[in-house]
């Protein structure tokens, strides 16, 4: 075999492995445009079923695994207009995990944060109920002010805990009230008590005080 013929040889083989290179970056470049069209469809898919007011567990799974920030944050706030809880809970369970470098951190920090307002509100009624989740939801709200004092949504959370305090205050009383009337003045005594030291700006605690100052004392029955 000559020199000349080696050199061709290898050029060749040089030829054969570049083609080989091109056609699998074409063939790259294809499965990957297939997949953003795919992406892009389902992405429609899921905003076209919001658009018609769905908010359910089955489309929450739909769009927890497109992992799209947009959304996210669109079919999160869909389901806290409707009070579809648990759908948007999964909709933005390790939202800032899956998204760290998405925009508007403190809006899915708010979304989150309302779930356990908008269950202390649905609890009406069941004042034990209200005590359990209005603590839940104290942590959530203050928690989104400490860690996002500057956030426009501020000023949607601080009306709100100023609800919550009250309506937490008032089943204090009313639970201390149930407490009297059933036998148990001594104890609806020490949780007016309460009331007026941890709620003391409340409505329920004036009326706690002036029962305090009023009533006979458990002591002298």
């Amino acid at each position: 075999m000559t020199m000349l013929t080696q050199q061709h040889n290898r050029m060749g083989a040089m030829r054969g492995v570049w083609l080989l290179a091109v056609l699998l970056g074409l063939a790259g470049c294809a499965s990957s445009t297939v997949k953003q069209q795919e992406q892009s469809s389902a992405v429609a898919d899921a905003r076209a079923r919001l658009g018609m007011g769905q908010c359910n567990m089955n489309l929450a799974q739909q769009v927890h695994q497109l992992s799209d920030p947009q959304l996210d944050l669109e079919a999160a706030y869909l389901c806290l207009q409707q009070g579809q809880l648990p759908p948007l809970e999964l909709v933005l369970e390790d939202f800032a995990k899956r998204h760290p470098d998405a925009p508007y951190q403190d809006y899915a920090s708010y979304l989150q944060a309302m779930v356990p307002f908008a269950r202390f509100e649905m609890a009406a009624g069941d004042d034990q109920e209200r005590l359990r989740v209005g603590r839940e939801a104290h942590a959530q709200l203050t928690g989104f002010i400490r860690h996002y004092p500057e956030s426009a949504y501020r000023s949607e959370i601080v009306p709100r805990l100023e609800t919550l305090l009250e309506g937490m205050a008032q089943a204090e009383y009313d639970l201390a009230m149930l407490d009297v009337e059933t036998g148990q003045r001594e104890r609806g005594e020490a949780r007016l008590r309460y009331l007026t030291q941890y709620y003391p700006r409340s409505k329920a605690a004036v009326e706690a005080q002036h029962w305090l100052g009023t009533a006979p004392s458990s002591t002298s029955d």
